[in-house]
């Protein structure tokens, strides 16, 4: 991790890029596919769908990158995709914008994985504008719930939580089959945006070379994707 002027940058080499075309191709080729070589019209249920073309994108790549494990946290009936990067030994998650801002605003959202995830980040300042907004704070009686999150997530990629030296949250925005931005966030234990942040937009659509490889309708968009809650 490193700051440069005023920009702050994960130093994640080729990932960012990686996990931005997995989006892309998943939102801009694959999901559109679908719809038009079945000749489907509705979009009953798409945002929730398109996690599976997601998970697929993200699979992919990384087999053949080779420098992130990708694994599954079961979440009820949902299945949360979450990657580990072995070098930094950093989780990452992935959500719309939209759905990110409706969970950091819940009364129990302690429930949510994402503070599970946010439990691996430690000694992050808030953004001041997130600390105007006066946001609720996850309970002390959910801990449990935060603590089972956390052992969750180490779960999915095959570690134990000692393993793991933090989480970023990789959130995007779409519109009409469109990626639109992209950035990677650490958020507080409150999931406030941190300092911590990096705008990696710039990706989409620019191609890259991995050098390893390894042998082995707008309300339904983020319809489903707040259900990733302990129930």
């Amino acid at each position: 991790m490193e700051m440069t002027g005023n920009s702050f940058k994960f130093g994640l080499d080729i990932i960012d890029h990686v996990i931005v075309e997995a989006l892309r191709q998943a939102l801009e080729n694959v999901m559109p596919d679908i719809m038009i070589d079945n000749n489907l019209q509705e979009r009953n249920g798409y945002g929730q769908f398109r996690w599976n073309a997601i998970i697929a994108q993200l699979r992919e790549k990384c087999q053949h990158l080779g420098w992130l494990d990708l694994g599954i946290c079961k979440r009820g009936a949902w299945k949360t995709p979450v990657l580990f990067h072995s070098a930094s030994r950093n989780l990452f998650t992935l959500m719309t914008e939209g759905t990110f801002v409706e969970v950091q605003r819940r009364k129990e959202k302690g429930k949510h994985y994402l503070c599970g995830g946010a439990s691996y980040n430690h000694n992050l300042q808030p953004q001041m504008e997130q600390m105007q907004m006066d946001l609720p704070p996850v309970e002390r009686t959910a801990e449990k719930w935060v603590a089972e999150s956390r052992e969750q997530l180490a779960s999915a990629v095959h570690l134990d939580v000692g393993e793991i030296n933090g989480h970023i949250l990789v959130l995007f925005d779409v519109h009409d089959d469109k990626l639109l931005s992209v950035r990677a966030v650490r958020v507080t234990s409150d999931l406030a945006i941190s300092t911590e942040e990096e705008d990696w937009s710039k990706y989409i659509r620019m191609p890259y070379e991995a050098t390893q490889t390894v042998v082995p309708q707008q309300n339904d968009d983020d319809e489903g994707e707040s259900l990733v809650e302990l129930l």
